[in-house]
């Protein structure tokens, strides 16, 4: 299809500010995706993967192009060591294996049970969990000194994930960081444990780590950024960190994890790569990924979903599709195919006279493919009457126009009670898929296990048996 503009005239059409920001600012020029997908995205409510799926978006995402799989917690069951084990085994060819683990002896004996060469030791490091964990400062950077060390021993490839970081003391955090790579982490992660950073706080953070706790050491250590969707600022806040030199992003595919979620690895891959930045990743293969771990997790996404959801791409408005027809970049950001999806026009309220134009000329060259396809197969007699069929039509514009108008009518006069009962099904149906146990049924269990270490007095008094 041609277009109304040229690639020439395009540069010349469309201003790009997020060049001229970022020009002449130190980028990274290439990120690794280190992917949370089967170890914080298991954690969303209600999800649990079986072992052949946890191999199979392994094995999807090592093809991708993924760097870093975080697959596990070995020390949680025997049950979670053995999948750790097994994906270990699975032999992926590009990507590295990861468990995590406390900066405990015991967890990281479990991670040596379960085959992996590489993990990720991680503490909460805030004020607040200082006084919930009942620790002091010094205690902290001596167990992680210690942990860290002894992976190493084991040899162990080591990354250092410090969560809450980014409500932790600046003082605090430097120490952290520089003792874990003092003690031979070769990667340090800063964890927006619950979301609070903004691209403003984010940038601020990340330059003052970079300037003031890995610089200073002059040592090879790479930094990456773990980020929540609690306010949805998760993608904002890893492309702002890679923009400030975190060159290990964490995603989980669809945006998935606790509560609102982590960067979606989908959104995050094709921005940077808008902006110049090599992921490694086969952005085609994004649709196919996300769909997979879409029935894996039961999780439906929005169809209005960045990217991979089904109307990521699509437009119903007659003036955007009179402008896409000019140059889809007039309404789109990047060509669908780029991320190995199509587009799709819609007829509607909003829908014009080149939405009707379009959606004839769309049927009709569906027609001919269908029709250059059946031919061979017919008598001559039927050819010529095939050929009848297809011929292009001319309709005026003033018929065009009866046409839009009948189709905005049709639209609007339709009842919506139809579409709410489906709505109301779908939800319905939702709910039983998010349904856990109840406070009557968890505290039976408890009630079932635990009662001979129930102090008396908070035992239930049987009431006295009526004389006969």
């Amino acid at each position: 299809m041609s277009y109304k503009f040229t690639t020439e005239e395009l540069e010349e059409l469309l201003v790009d500010y997020n060049k001229i920001a970022l020009k002449g600012k130190n980028i990274p020029s290439k990120v690794s995706i280190w992917d949370e997908t089967l170890r914080d995205g298991e954690q969303t409510p209600t999800v649990y993967l079986t072992l052949d799926e946890k191999i199979h978006l392994a094995k999807m995402m090592d093809e991708i192009g993924v760097k870093i799989i975080a697959v596990g917690f070995p020390a949680v069951s025997d049950s979670e060591k053995l999948i750790v084990k097994t994906i270990v085994n699975e032999d992926c060819k590009r990507a590295s294996i990861v468990g995590v683990a406390r900066p405990k002896i015991e967890d990281i004996d479990h991670c040596i049970d379960a085959d992996l060469k590489e993990i990720v030791i991680f503490m909460p490091i805030s004020p607040i969990f200082l006084k919930t964990l009942k620790q002091t400062k010094a205690q902290q950077l001596e167990k992680i000194e210690r942990s860290i060390l002894y992976a190493k021993n084991n040899g162990f490839k080591v990354n250092w994930v410090a969560e809450d970081g980014t409500r932790s003391e600046f003082t605090h955090l430097k120490n952290v960081f520089q003792t874990a790579i003092k003690a031979g982490a070769e990667r340090v992660v800063i964890g927006d444990t619950v979301g609070v950073l903004t691209p403003i706080s984010t940038s601020y953070l990340i330059k003052r780590i970079k300037k003031q706790v890995i610089d200073p050491l002059k040592m090879d250590v790479g930094l990456g950024i773990h980020t929540h969707n609690d306010f949805g600022l998760a993608v904002a806040n890893t492309i702002t960190g890679v923009f400030e030199g975190c060159e290990f992003p964490h995603t989980c595919i669809n945006g998935y994890g606790e509560r609102a979620g982590n960067a979606a690895l989908e959104e995050v891959v094709t921005i940077l790569k808008r902006m110049g930045i090599d992921t490694g990743i086969k952005l085609q293969k994004l649709p196919e990924l996300s769909a997979v771990c879409e029935k894996y997790f039961c999780q439906p996404l929005a169809r209005n979903k960045p990217i991979v959801g089904d109307f990521a791409f699509s437009h119903e408005s007659g003036l955007h599709i009179a402008a896409i027809l000019a140059h889809p970049l007039t309404y789109e950001p990047i060509n669908p195919k780029m991320v190995g999806r199509n587009r799709r026009f819609f007829l509607g309220k909003f829908s014009g006279t080149k939405s009707i134009e379009h959606a004839i000329q769309q049927e009709q060259a569906h027609q001919k493919q269908l029709a250059k396809k059946k031919i061979k197969d017919l008598k001559p007699e039927e050819v010529l009457l095939q050929k009848l069929k297809i011929l292009d039509l001319d309709i005026p514009t003033n018929i065009i126009k009866l046409i839009v108008n009948e189709v905005k009518s049709k639209i609007e006069s339709r009842s919506k009670e139809d579409l709410r009962e489906s709505f109301f099904k779908i939800k319905k149906e939702l709910a039983k898929m998010i349904k856990t146990l109840t406070d009557r049924e968890f505290f039976d269990i408890v009630n079932k296990y635990a009662q001979p270490y129930v102090p008396e007095e908070f035992k239930p008094k049987l009431a006295p048996k009526k004389a006969s």
